[in-house]
C-alpha cells in the first residue's frame, strides 16, 4: 500500500502542479488527498508547502525564460505577504485537525464560487498605474493574504489573482501568474521553516508530491497562455466538491 500511495500522490502532484501554475487552487486537491492517505492535517499542510516550493522553482524558470517575471514588483509585494505568512504559520501549527479540516472544507466550497463568478471581471480595467495610497493598500491586502497563506495555503493563488486584477488590471494573465508564483515561492521559503521545525513534514510524500508538482509546473509554465482555464475549472469543481464533502463528513 505504501508504494501504491507514493505512486498515486506522484500522479496527483503532476495534475496539481499543472493547475497551480496555469490557474490556481491545486492545494484544494493535494491537501485533502494527503489527509486521506493518513497524514495528520498539519503534516499534510507542511508537506504540501514544501512540494509547492519546488514546484514553483520549476515554473519560475519557465516564466523567466519567457521574460514574464517582474522581480522588483514581486519582491516589494512579497515583503508584507511574507510577514503575514509567518504570523499565519505560527497559528496553523497549533490548530487541531478537526478544526483545520472543517475550515479547509468550507474554503474549498467558497473557492468554487470565486472560480465561476469571477468577481475580478467587475473591476475597472482602465487604470494603468498605482498611486502611493493604492500601493500602501495593496501591501495591507497582501499582508492579510499572507496570513491566510500561512494558515492553509490552499487556494491562496485565487486571492493573488483577484488582488492583482483589482489593483493592476492592465497586467496580462500570464504576468499575474508569474507574479503569483514568485511571491508565493518567496514567502514559502520563510514560513515553511516553521512547519519543518515543528516536524510537520512527511519526507516520503514530499518527494512523491514534489516530483509530480515539478513536472506539472514545468508544463504549466509552458502552456499558461494557451490552456483553456474554463475546462480546468470544471474538472477542479467536480474533484473539490467530492473532497470537501468527504472532509466535512470525516470531521463531524
Amino acid at each position: 500500500m505504501d508504494m501504491l500511495a507514493y505512486f498515486l500522490i506522484f500522479f496527483i502532484g503532476i495534475f496539481v502542479g499543472f493547475i497551480n501554475i496555469v490557474s490556481a487552487g491545486g492545494s484544494l486537491i493535494a491537501l485533502p488527498a494527503l489527509i486521506f492517505f493518513g497524514l495528520p492535517s498539519q503534516t499534510a499542510n507542511g508537506t504540501n508547502r514544501v512540494a509547492i516550493f519546488f514546484q514553483n522553482l520549476s515554473a519560475i524558470y519557465e516564466f523567466n525564460r519567457h521574460g514574464l517575471l517582474r522581480w522588483k514588483l514581486s519582491i516589494l509585494v512579497a515583503i508584507p505577504t511574507t510577514i503575514g505568512s509567518i504570523v499565519g504559520a505560527k497559528f496553523a501549527v497549533d490548530l487541531p485537525d478537526e478544526i483545520f479540516n472543517r475550515i479547509l472544507a468550507i474554503v474549498m466550497i467558497l473557492v468554487l464560487f470565486v472560480i465561476f463568478i469571477k468577481p475580478q471581471k467587475f473591476i475597472n480595467q482602465e487604470r494603468e498605474h498605482l498611486t502611493k495610497l493604492m500601493y500602501v493598500t495593496l501591501c495591507i491586502v497582501f499582508f492579510f493574504i499572507g496570513i491566510y497563506g500561512g494558515v492553509i495555503q490552499a487556494a491562496v493563488g485565487f486571492l493573488f489573482i483577484i488582488a492583482f486584477r483589482i489593483f493592476m488590471p492592465t497586467l496580462s494573465y500570464a504576468e499575474i501568474q508569474s507574479l503569483k508564483t514568485l511571491i508565493i515561492t518567496i514567502y514559502l521559503l520563510i514560513s515553511t521553516v516553521i512547519f519543518v521545525i515543528e516536524g510537520h513534514v512527511h519526507l516520503g510524500y514530499v518527494v512523491a508530491l514534489g516530483l509530480g508538482n515539478v513536472i506539472g509546473a514545468y508544463y504549466g509554465g509552458k502552456f499558461t497562455a494557451t490552456v483553456e482555464e474554463k475546462y480546468l475549472n470544471i474538472v477542479m469543481a467536480v474533484i473539490v466538491i467530492g473532497l470537501a464533502i468527504k472532509l466535512l463528513i470525516d470531521s463531524l
